[in-house]
């Protein structure tokens, strides 16, 4: 096979993947068939197939591709102390690695400038389709997420506020947590490519307003984020001036915690029901078993948002914490290199920043870090793919 024939599978391959993976959850709640979710795994194994041809040793003198496949590794030991069921932990496992292989196969290929151009289209195009969506969502008019084929898993049709009968936009992603840090992404894409993408600020405008609306506490908190990023990037800002902002959200945040024990409906947005109560629990039951987890912890499939409707009916061990949930699927070695991938790719990005997903990572990955310790960002899955898209495609600058 000739390489110019392997790179327009490579490009086509992601192609189907971008336009695939926002209406995945969509399509499985309303068939009731949870194989359809494969498509997503098959184009990346396919993808990282075709992309084997090219691997180099030259590839791995770096760092980063290196520490993702110890990381991979370290999942699939996992197998031989893992707390749950053969199926459950192919579950588990399918969710952390093929992410990871979309990485891998992103640093160590190439793609041409003009093909990337083509796949920052195409998740713009496909992000409008879920924005009108949203936007008929709030006006009344929603696509059905169910069907009578639906079975354990569909999505909800109507998502509240706590006990507030104010409905969270979701669109037809899997629940306004999923919605809310895919757009995040959507904004970084917007943000970074903005003088290459036509009418980018109705956009912008209309993504950060879904994004408000979908009321993701975690996804307001990465929005923040990414914004007083921005600013101290466009601006310039001094140390004193980013104390000052600093200092600022300081009280604002302090200011709503107050004024929420003071207000009902206040408590109810930004407490959702028990929705705070019930993750400080589940924060006190690792500081309590945090031995118990130790150094390989319980295995893949054993925690996180895979034992979400578990195939083998075992404990929902689920913090919504990203690295409490890895911390406790792979113990402190698997948060230690997850977290380790993370910087690097910041690292990498930081350099690469006069590019323009240089640009979207370096906005995109802070933002996330941060959002990840109120949620976990596998969450719904398209936000994850799509962070180590952008992550793997701020690489491609240095490889021309």
């Amino acid at each position: 096979m000739q390489k110019i024939n392997r790179n327009k599978i490579r490009f086509w391959l992601i192609e189907a993947l971008v336009i695939f993976l926002p209406f995945s959850a969509w399509l499985v709640s309303l068939t009731g068939r949870p194989e359809i979710s494969l498509i997503r795994d098959i184009l990346v194994f396919s993808l990282f197939l075709v992309s084997l041809f090219e691997f180099k040793i030259d590839n791995f003198k770096k760092p980063l591709p290196i520490i993702i496949l110890v990381y991979i590794f370290v999942i699939l030991l996992s197998y031989f102390w893992v707390q749950a069921s053969t199926a459950q932990w192919f579950r588990g496992a399918k969710f952390s690695i093929t992410p990871m292989l979309l990485m891998l196969t992103l640093i160590t290929s190439k793609l041409e400038k003009k093909e990337i151009r083509i796949i920052v289209k195409t998740i713009i195009g496909t992000s409008l389709i879920v924005i009108v969506l949203a936007i008929l969502e709030l006006l009344g008019f929603k696509l059905p997420t169910v069907s009578v084929l639906s079975g354990a898993g569909a999505l909800e049709s109507i998502n509240l506020v706590g006990a507030l009968k104010i409905n969270r936009l979701a669109s037809v992603l899997a629940g306004p947590n999923a919605l809310g840090l895919y757009l995040l992404v959507i904004i970084s894409i917007l943000l970074g490519w903005r003088e290459e993408i036509k009418h980018y600020k109705p956009i912008l405008f209309f993504s950060a307003l879904i994004l408000i609306l979908t009321f993701s506490r975690s996804a307001w908190i990465g929005l923040i984020v990414l914004l007083l990023y921005l600013a101290i990037f466009k601006y310039k800002l001094s140390f004193v001036k980013i104390s000052y902002l600093f200092i600022l959200l300081v009280v604002l945040v302090s200011g709503i915690f107050y004024l929420s024990k003071k207000s009902q409906t206040l408590s109810q947005i930004f407490n959702h029901g028990l929705s705070t109560d019930m993750r400080l629990e589940q924060y006190n039951r690792i500081i309590k078993e945090k031995f118990e987890i130790g150094l390989l912890g319980r295995g893949a499939g054993a925690a996180g948002p895979s034992t979400q409707n578990r195939l083998d009916n075992g404990p929902n061990r689920w913090t919504e914490n990203t690295y409490l949930d890895i911390f406790e699927e792979f113990g402190l070695i698997g948060v230690m290199l997850f977290i380790s991938i993370i910087l690097l790719i910041l690292k990498e990005s930081v350099k690469n920043r006069q590019s323009n997903f240089g640009r979207v990572a370096v906005l995109l990955i802070p933002s996330m870090m941060i959002a990840g310790f109120f949620i976990n960002f596998y969450t719904g899955q398209v936000a994850v793919y799509c962070f180590f898209l952008a992550g793997g495609l701020s690489f491609e600058r240095t490889q021309r």
